[in-house]
């Protein structure tokens, strides 16, 4: 896994390295540091990639806001976990997709269940799905499939690329098979990633690529108990 460290305190950036060190080798850890938004933000123009970013909101320039805005634009699944000395920012953060907070000074218990959880995300969103069809096998991560519609036996795959691929297979098979990875059933020809829903309404849902998908008066009760522990998880 890739981190990145930004703060422009280099305590702060001292304390979060010492607090990652016990995870270095079990996890596998390539670790970056930058002590400004403007550093940070030179290296994501240059195409770098990084899986979990510890980012801190009250810097001087430019805020940690305004990194993790410009962050998104490029890249929509990164793990931000911001830091911040005060508590008035914290809607602000999860507007921007933070998968949690840190307070100053940082609480080595804290940390250690928020960035456990963390990686327990990235894994789950980094394994593979299986597509095969026509003697041609596909390979997509969990967490770029939007929904798949199941009809006829065979099942439609939608991405984040808004690629379609197609195989067969039974939609209540996926259903539990994708349970476990926030897949959830909204229609009776219909799963959904939880992860990418931005609103649901009566009759359909509103997805992050602003495609919309229908949901039943059957599963919709189901789905929104879902998607509220889904949200609540991000909260915790």
């Amino acid at each position: 896994m890739n981190i990145a460290v930004c703060d422009d305190d280099i305590n702060c950036i001292d304390r979060i390295l010492q607090l990652l060190q016990p995870y270095r080798e079990t996890e596998e850890l390539s670790i970056n540091t930058y002590l400004s938004g403007e550093e940070f933000l030179a290296k994501i123009d240059e195409a770098v990639k990084y899986d979990i970013i510890f980012l801190d909101i009250e810097m001087l320039e430019i805020t940690g806001i305004e990194v993790a805005y410009r962050l998104r634009k490029k890249d929509s699944k990164a793990i931000i976990i911001f830091i911040t000395n005060h508590l008035n920012y914290v809607s602000d953060t999860f507007r921007l997709g933070a998968f949690q907070f840190l307070v100053k000074p940082i609480d080595k218990k804290a940390f250690c269940y928020d960035f456990e959880r963390a990686i327990k995300t990235y894994k789950k969103t980094h394994k593979f799905y299986q597509i095969s069809w026509r003697n041609t096998n596909h390979i997509v991560e969990y967490g770029d499939i939007y929904y798949i519609e199941g009809f006829n036996r065979h099942l439609y795959i939608y991405t984040d690329s808004e690629k379609e691929y197609e195989c067969v297979g039974k939609l209540q098979e996926e259903e539990k098979k994708l349970k476990s990875y926030n897949f959830v059933r909204c229609h009776q020809g219909y799963l959904v990633n939880l992860s990418k829903i931005k609103e649901i309404n009566k009759s359909d849902i509103v997805l992050k690529s602003n495609a919309k998908i229908p949901v039943s008066r059957r599963y919709r009760l189901e789905l929104l108990e879902a998607f509220n522990l889904f949200l609540a998880g991000k909260l915790i």
